[in-house]
């Protein structure tokens, strides 16, 4: 009996615990027989808005951010840069705690619970209300003593700054979002794409994964009325999650985290506008809005008080987005106000359109080099490169390649003595078009194409190197596109007598730098299409693949027909000593080569297409504007 009694006293005094925590209104709150730590790595105070004014109610969070002993007891207070307790506390009950208060000798106060009535709480949401706030005080920090394990935490919040007036704030750098760094730091949905940082954007978002499961946006839109960006699990809108950022008529800007079901927008929790979000801000000046926010990733849940893994808060989690999974993005920005008679509407007209593709939030980026942007020189860049090797490059592997026989360097031609009486034959340049008096200028134009091009986009880069996967691929196999291009040139006229060892090898080294540099020119094409400085339409790659499907038909049937008649076309290989006039009594006609009739024909239709669609790529570089 005594034995079941000791243990009921053991357990009652472990559940219901108390401490006695000394100095409530200082900087430092003590309990007695515990030392202190940092612990801003073990909890973190979570405020629901970034800004307040004179009697704002401010909506808190005090949680644990990993897995530990959780929440036991705790003191929490606002403080100002002097150290002086501001504000006052309104909570009385958050679920089964009995929360306590402690009034301050300047009207202050600050909350505390003394007496756990379980092990450890995850997250205990409060209030505190801005009265008494002197005008001139512009940030306070949220100071936290939580005691977990018998270990006592000290954790402060990031700073709750004063809401500025409308009229106090300027488009400046700190508002803008540097958008040179989309796709590498950050991934961005810009409004027109092709805009730069000097305030011409429409709409700018940008989002940094932060964690493995938190993300923060920033959205600056040229708007009077809210603006915001809209999560879609597919391309029609509508069911989607939204966070909006309301511009009030004392330009003071509130984020709202949202549920849109076709129009008509509703709170995710009615009395918590910004419930699910965290770290948000908001501010606004005569023609733009400026916000930003964090989320996790993952749908947002919270559970407090009871502590036994039920959710109080009532939301309906089928509102709330998993940015696990890929999602389609969509920005909003109005001049309205969102409030109607007919209740908080988001008009179909202010929201043009929805990204092409989902959007992968645990994708990671990384730090890029250059710090401006443009356009203009990355569509020469992509102009020149285009020009060079869909067109010029292709046209001459052709010919290099399948035309040695019908337009060679020598040509046949009888000999007649003065009766016209064929005395034998001889090997005569000529003077018309051969295929080699068409490769090597050819080459030498891509060359000078290419570096011009790389030249351009250097200049654009501000002559650094672009790092990031996307990127870095493009740039890698440009360079070895570049060397190729410089040498091809030189090799090509660097050639040997014919029919010799030298010119087995020099043929063979040709083939090699000249077909490296086409065989990838394409594939860096491709991945220059999506880029964020051109980022072209999709129907543009599915061109460039149907011209590749094209090309490759075309040359397997120049291939087939050089493989059946392989031997005949090595016998009539022209050379100078093989053709000179030892046998003058014999009598040889001019035979036509294999495919002189068919073979410039199909070369024309293969020239023809290949430069519609050129013309076709050159055309969309030059008006694609974004959207």
């Amino acid at each position: 009996m005594n034995r079941h009694l000791f243990l009921f006293v053991l357990l009652f005094g472990t559940i219901h615990s108390q401490v006695t925590f000394e100095s409530l209104c200082s900087h430092d709150v003590e309990v007695a027989g515990m030392s202190s730590l940092d612990g801003n790595d073990e909890f973190e105070i979570d405020l629901y808005e970034g800004r307040f004014l004179s009697d704002d109610t401010i909506l808190l969070a005090i949680r644990q951010k990993r897995q530990n002993y959780g929440i036991s007891e705790f003191a929490l207070r606002a403080v100002d840069y002097d150290g002086n307790i501001v504000g006052r506390f309104d909570d009385h009950q958050t679920g089964n705690l009995a929360l306590r208060h402690h009034t301050c000798p300047n009207g202050a106060s600050v909350i505390y619970l003394d007496r756990a009535e379980a092990r450890g709480y995850r997250e205990i949401p409060l209030q505190w209300r801005a009265t008494g706030i002197s005008p001139n005080l512009d940030e306070i920090v949220f100071h936290a003593d939580i005691v977990s394990n018998r270990q006592l935490y000290r954790v402060k919040s990031t700073p709750l700054r004063r809401r500025l007036a409308s009229g106090l704030i300027a488009y400046n750098a700190d508002q803008s979002i540097n958008i040179d760094y989309c796709g590498e730091s950050q991934g961005c949905l810009i409004v027109p794409q092709q805009c730069n940082n000097d305030a011409k954007c429409e709409y700018t978002l940008s989002w940094q994964v932060i964690s493995e499961d938190k993300a923060t946006f920033r959205i600056v839109a040229r708007a009077q009325g809210f603006a915001g960006v809209g999560f879609s699990k597919d391309e029609n809108r509508g069911g989607d999650q939204v966070v909006l950022c309301t511009k009030d008529a004392q330009g003071h800007v509130y984020v709202h985290n949202m549920f849109v079901a076709v129009q008509t927008a509703q709170y995710i929790l009615r009395g918590r506008p910004a419930y699910g979000l965290q770290d948000v801000d908001g501010s606004s000046n005569a023609t733009h809005i400026f916000c930003k926010f964090t989320r996790t990733l993952s749908p947002y849940a919270e559970s407090f008080a009871e502590n036994d893994g039920r959710v109080r808060d009532g939301v309906d989690r089928d509102k709330l987005v998993d940015l696990k999974q890929a999602h389609y993005l969509y920005p909003i920005y109005s001049n309205e106000d969102l409030m109607t008679a007919q209740g908080m509407r988001v008009p179909f007209q202010d929201i043009p359109i929805v990204n092409n593709h989902p959007v992968n939030f645990e994708r990671r980026i990384w730090p890029k080099s250059h710090p401006q942007a443009g356009s203009l020189w990355a569509k020469v860049h992509a102009i020149l490169n285009i020009i060079a090797w869909v067109l010029l490059a292709s046209a001459g592997v052709m010919v290099a390649r399948y035309f040695d026989s019908v337009w060679p360097d020598y040509e046949r031609r009888v000999v007649v003595d003065g009766s016209g009486t064929v005395t034998g034959e001889k090997l005569q340049r000529r003077r018309r078009v051969s295929y080699f008096t068409i490769l090597p200028p050819l080459m030498c134009i891509v060359a000078i194409l290419t570096w011009v091009a790389f030249l351009c986009i250097l200049f654009e880069l501000n002559w650094k190197w672009t790092y990031g996967t996307h990127h870095m691929w493009h740039s890698v196999l440009g360079v070895i596109i570049l060397v190729c291009a410089f040498f091809a040139p030189i090799v090509g006229v660097m050639r040997p007598a014919a029919r010799t060892k030298r010119y087995c090898v020099w043929y063979w080294i040709h083939w090699l730098v000249v077909s490296l540099a086409h065989c990838l020119a394409i594939p860096v094409i491709f991945l220059g299409m999506d880029n964020r400085r051109l980022d072209l339409w999709t129907w543009c790659s599915w061109l460039l693949f149907g011209w590749c499907i094209f090309h490759f038909i075309v040359q397997l049937i120049f291939e087939i027909h050089a493989c059946c008649y392989a031997r005949q076309e090595y016998e009539r290989f022209e050379d100078g000593e093989y053709y000179s006039e030892k046998n003058p009594d014999q009598r040889i006609r001019r035979e036509r080569p294999p495919g002189e009739s068919w073979k410039p024909a199909l070369l024309g239709i293969y020239l023809f297409v290949t430069l519609i669609v050129v013309i076709i790529l050159v055309l969309a570089v030059i008006l694609y504007q974004g959207y």
